[in-house]
């Protein structure tokens, strides 16, 4: 999240408006962002409320209950995680300047097709995703599950959402990156 941020700085200080407020999303929609962003900030501060032994955690306490346990979950789970940091900063590094938080209907920027999006369409969601999944393993409690299978499919219908608004955009030059590459990962 971090990194985001500087991203989001750097690109700022470039006259590049970064957080995009779509005005054309639907209820469902702005309520599915929502969600995400309380998961987002959930999923931050357990992390830190394990790491530091903090007290209070969210959600019922039936939610701290170890599910998987063991050194290979945990390397497996910390191998996932590193993975998806890689991958993020990959694709915020070849994303350039048409990074976004947002769809920018007033200035898009170009679209991206080298680097990491030649393998997925999606690869800063896709390192979402596998962070999110990496850390259940790597923590093993049921609360980082739970928060893991709220996430994805919300992720899901961004990607949908973007995609949608993309070819719309991008239209057959788009269409034809559709076809070439997968929206998780190889076709």
């Amino acid at each position: 999240m971090g990194l985001g941020l500087m991203r989001a700085l750097m690109l700022r200080a470039r006259g590049v408006s970064v957080f995009v407020a779509d005005r054309q999303r639907t209820g469902w929609q702005m309520l599915a962002d929502t969600v995400m962003l309380a998961c987002l900030l959930a999923f931050a501060y357990e992390i830190i409320a394990y790491a530091w032994q903090l007290p209070f955690h969210i959600g019922p306490s039936v939610l701290d209950r170890s599910v998987v346990e063991g050194l290979a979950s945990q390397v497996l789970g910390a191998l996932i995680v590193t993975g998806a940091v890689i991958l993020y900063v990959i694709a915020l590094r070849d994303l350039g300047a048409s990074w976004r938080l947002g769809l920018d209907r007033s200035a898009p920027g170009p679209l991206v097709t080298g680097g990491v999006y030649r393998w997925t369409r999606h690869p800063i969601y896709v390192a979402f995703d596998l962070w999110f999944m990496g850390t259940f393993l790597l923590i093993g409690r049921l609360s980082f599950l739970v928060l893991a299978l709220v996430w994805v499919p919300l992720l899901h219908a961004i990607m949908d959402r973007e995609e949608r608004f993309l070819t719309g955009l991008y239209g057959d030059a788009y269409r034809d990156y559709s076809r070439r590459v997968g929206r998780y990962f190889f076709r």
